[in-house]
């Protein structure tokens, strides 16, 4: 193997010690301008929120490569009555936009909803003016539904959507990943 070691990727779950890093990130302007709530999150916020989680509707991860913090990978308003979720990611680290973790984190995120939740739908509300955000969510096979407000759009991805549209890019995951393991 060459001298540059590259690290696999991985996720963990949000803990208490993340949630002020992740209110950071929140906070960043290229964040905060692409999201629905636009208010700056305080500290005391960000600790209600937290308090608040309910495990059995989200799921937090912040997901890495080495020991450096990327972003955040979501699932939210779980409803495994209709098998329904909302799922999200946002890259904080400004030094990994347009890297290839955040495709990695958007995938790993939508296989846990889907193969380990047995999830079959998921919902996403984006602003009309967040290009790279509906690009994204076109990609693994989001659909738009309609427009609510003005500047909102209604998209949904069921499990074969995703399954379609990601597939090449799965397989590319899965050869990198064994690869990286082999090298090691």
């Amino acid at each position: 193997m060459s001298d540059i070691l590259i690290n696999l990727p991985r996720q963990r779950q949000v803990q208490l010690d993340d949630i002020q890093l992740l209110r950071f990130w929140r906070n960043l302007d290229h964040v905060r301008s692409r999201m629905i709530f636009k208010d700056l999150i305080s500290h005391d916020n960000q600790k209600t929120w937290f308090k608040n989680l309910n495990e059995d509707t989200s799921k937090y991860f912040i997901y890495s490569l080495g020991d450096e913090d990327i972003g955040l990978s979501s699932i939210t308003k779980i409803d495994f009555a209709n098998k329904t979720f909302e799922g999200g990611i946002l890259c904080g680290n400004t030094n990994y936009f347009k890297h290839w973790i955040n495709i990695w984190a958007c995938i790993e995120i939508y296989n846990f909803a889907f193969f380990s939740l047995k999830l079959d739908k998921s919902y996403a509300s984006i602003l009309e003016d967040n290009q790279s955000a509906i690009r994204l969510n076109k990609s693994i096979g989001y659909v738009k539904l309609k427009t609510i407000k003005s500047d909102i759009g209604r998209y949904v991805l069921s499990k074969e959507c995703f399954l379609e549209h990601s597939k090449n890019i799965q397989k590319y995951l899965k050869r990198f990943k064994s690869n990286m393991e082999q090298d090691k």
